[in-house]
């Protein structure tokens, strides 16, 4: 029957028919979840069809006939309530229940409901259900529906069936269980079920992607699950105008430090989608998020993982402290239950390359080392074939058959490359300072890793005016280093003619020596190395083993960023060929990615949408920097307007005091007094003199070239592992990251001490 559909039978093409209601039954059918069976008969299903599907059901049960209107329990609108819902119906009055129930979308409270929720009429299919008889029933929430908290599902039920709930007629009671680590509190007769609740809710919340509504009921000592929607007060993205709001998706702690400094102007909706496919392919739903398109990284779900994979809380906390910066004295990362298990299996498919269906991985150890080592070349290649293509069809079938495969290769080879430099990145820092103390440690982390990635554009181009290379070396090694180099919409230095002839210009007025500088510091960490093994010889070698491994895990770090970015540009020039096959331009990039696929497929639908999204994103082009820390929900347009909005520091429904101390955490050793240069982004980074102190946001690889001409640096976002830190600490340059408030307390011509070693910015105006 195409009108139809059996909860266990429905086809995916048919989910969009079935309303609301009908679809969740559907997928949680699908789940094994322990649903009573049932029927959804469309909207547009023949009366004959309607006659013999209900003629098919059993005589042994009574059935409940709801409404699954298409616009019903979605992430937009409930409609709880609005349409009629009639149970314990015998076989033979099923025909007028559900033109009852079809009737209803005509009465007077829907048509209210709709007016109030600015909605509009939709179609409405019928769920014919088994209707069991409960001894009592309730609902579920697997998060608050106002704070967003989801540590604690929350539940009510009454005796006999849920609508005396819904209606207010029976006396509800209260039960609450703790998510993160399983406990159960509330009324005694509920406890022995709710265990199985929470598997229930827990599975349907990980399949469905966001904070759900279960309805449920227990009959003869059994659990059923009747229903379940999005909690509509957490909705988070608007996806046909790009009007996206990480914080609203529930309570969360979002930081900007790592990615703040990656991304430093809004994200477009392709390079949003790009962060979307990273969250589903790693298994971490919402770690890179979005406020009004100003990039976050959102540490509950790091946090949360960290637990479910047998972290202790307080240890958790600890392990991310170095991502969020200083927060103000008490505040704690809310967390939410995670599935450890589920994340273990996609960190293998991705290891395996299995993530990319028909494109499994078929390297063999050596050839993911080999592709590790060429992938700049690999991705180039890719480019060359790239720019050949023409039409819709090439640009489809060169996706599907080759990028797909190469990509999937490539991240596949770098993750087994990975091994323990990852978790060394974030553990040999705390080690040294455990074995010398936080002074030495500062001296000893400083000079000793070489030459990183982030440092040869700097370092390269000296090499280029002296004649040690090329300028064709320059750019086949730092040809995709960009100040927004993860950004699509953004141009790469190997797409710009005369770029390096230009960078040549712009640095040859400097008058310092890159080369010079990391020289210098390369002998102080010599000198501070070969100090303290003097005066502690017991601990010579352990010291060293450990400072070996810091230096190769920011190695790999940096190697893999200035890889990866190579996949990135592959990506951009797929969408440019796009652009070209459609006569698209610029608004490409206000395609998410699988419209742009779909557009190569012929569907041209996905164009509709480019107007509202370019001019939300205009919009979000204006607005200032939003906090480096949020917690809970944060109202872009409410905090704009409060005079005292603070830069540093979100907490919903809390006040916190303005602080006018600007401090942060140690970026690089050393102390310095001089004048403040306040610079609000890339493009006034030639207003910097030689010796002021460079106060911004964050840097990145497109800001290093200023670095050997200031006497220290100073930012809102970063951690000891940011950019600023790491090219700061390798060139002897002050630094002192993760203020939080320094370019809104400092001013252009303050004279400042910085203090790298205890991370302080003091004023010394007089």
């Amino acid at each position: 029957m195409s009108g139809v559909y059996p909860f266990n039978k429905a086809p995916d093409q048919a989910l969009p028919l079935c309303g609301g209601k009908g679809a969740s039954l559907i997928r949680m059918t699908r789940m094994g979840l322990p649903v009573p069976e049932g029927i959804v008969i469309t909207a547009g299903a023949s009366n004959e069809e309607t006659a013999e599907a209900l003629s098919s059901l059993s005589d042994k049960y009574t059935y409940a006939v709801r409404s699954s209107a298409l616009n019903e329990d979605g992430s937009d609108n409930s409609f709880a309530g609005q349409y009629e819902t009639i149970t314990d119906v015998a076989k033979a009055d099923l025909d007028d229940a559900v033109k009852k129930v079809r009737a209803s979308a005509d009465n007077a409270r829907v048509k209210e409901y709709l007016n109030n929720a600015n909605a509009a009429a939709s179609d409405i299919a019928v769920v014919v259900q088994r209707f069991v008889k409960p001894e009592y029933a309730g609902v579920l929430f697997t998060a608050d529906a106002v704070t967003g908290s989801g540590r604690k599902f929350v539940g009510n039920f009454v005796e006999g069936e849920g609508e005396a709930l819904v209606s207010g007629q029976k006396n509800a009671k209260e039960f609450r269980i703790d998510a993160v680590k399983y406990a159960y509190t509330g009324d005694e007769t509920m406890k022995k079920h709710a265990c199985r609740l929470f598997k229930c809710a827990r599975r349907i919340k990980e399949e469905m992607g966001s904070e759900v509504d279960i309805e449920w009921a227990i009959s003869k000592g059994k659990l059923y699950i009747l229903q379940a929607r999005p909690i509509t007060t957490l909705k988070r993205a608007d996806l046909d105008t790009f009007r996206i709001n990480g914080s609203k998706a529930g309570e969360y702690m979002l930081t900007k430090t790592n990615v703040g400094e990656i991304f430093m102007k809004p994200l477009t909706p392709a390079t949003y989608s790009m962060l979307e496919i990273i969250n589903n392919v790693l298994y971490l739903p919402q770690w890179l998020d979005s406020i009004e398109g100003q990039a976050y990284m959102n540490v509950s779900v790091l946090c949360s993982m960290l637990i479910a994979m047998g972290m202790k809380e307080e240890k958790a906390f600890g392990a991310v402290r170095d991502l969020v910066g200083n927060l103000p004295e008490g505040q704690t990362v809310p967390v939410f239950p995670f599935s450890g298990k589920k994340f273990r299996k996609n960190l293998w498919e991705i290891l395996t390359g299995a993530k990319a269906k028909g494109h499994k991985c078929r390297l063999s150890k050596a050839q993911k080392k080999e592709m590790v080592a060429n992938f700049p070349d690999v991705c180039r290649s890719l480019i060359s074939e790239i720019r050949e293509l023409k039409t819709n069809e090439e640009l489809y079938k060169y996706g599907c058959d080759v990028l797909a495969q190469k990509l999937s290769d490539g991240l596949a080879a770098f993750m087994s490359a990975s091994g323990g430099n990852i978790m060394d990145l974030f553990s040999m820092r705390k080690k040294v300072v455990k074995l010398t103390g936080e002074e030495t440690a500062n001296a000893l982390l400083g000079g000793c890793l070489g030459v990183i990635e982030s440092m040869k554009p700097l370092l390269m181009l000296e090499d280029v005016i002296s004649g040690k290379v090329t300028e064709e070396e320059f750019m086949r090694t730092c040809g995709q280093r960009a100040v927004n180099e993860m950004e699509f919409s953004e141009k790469h230095p190997y797409e710009i003619e005369n770029y390096v002839q230009q960078a040549i210009e712009d640095y040859s007025t400097q008058g310092v020596s890159a080369h010079e500088l990391k020289a210098k510091s390369e002998a102080e960490f010599e000198k501070a190395l070969n100090a303290f093994v003097k005066a502690n010889p017991s601990k010579a070698r352990k010291v060293r083993k450990l400072i070996g491994k810091f230096a190769a895990s920011n190695a790999f770090r940096e190697d893999f960023r200035a890889k990866g970015v190579w996949s990135l540009c592959v990506m951009r020039e797929w969408l440019l060929g796009v652009s070209r096959a459609n006569n698209l331009g610029d608004d490409v990039f206000m395609l998410y990615i699988k419209e742009a696929i779909a557009l190569t497929k012929g569907d041209r639908s996905v164009l509709a949408n480019i107007p509202a999204r370019k001019a939300n994103y205009e919009r979000y082009l204006s607005n200032p920097p939003f906090p480096n820390v949020i917690i809970g929900r944060f109202e872009p347009s409410e905090w704009l307007s409060d005079p005292k909005r603070r830069n540093d520091f979100y907490k919903s429904g809390s006040e916190v005091t303005t602080s006018s101390d600007v401090k942060g955490f140690p970026g690089a050793a050393g102390k310095i007094t001089a004048r403040v240069r306040v610079i609000p982004d890339v493009s006034h980074i030639d207003e910097l003199e030689p010796g002021e102190i460079l106060v911004t946001g964050a840097t990145n690889i497109g800001w290093t070239r200023v670095f050997p001409k200031v006497s220290a640096i100073v930012t809102d976002i970063g951690a000891p592992l940011s950019h600023a830190a790491i090219v700061a600490r390798e060139f002897g340059i002050p630094a002192v990251v993760g203020c939080g408030n320094a370019t809104t307390v400092l001013n252009t011509g303050d004279l400042v001490e910085v203090d790298g070693t205890a991370g302080t910015v003091t004023i010394k105006n007089v």
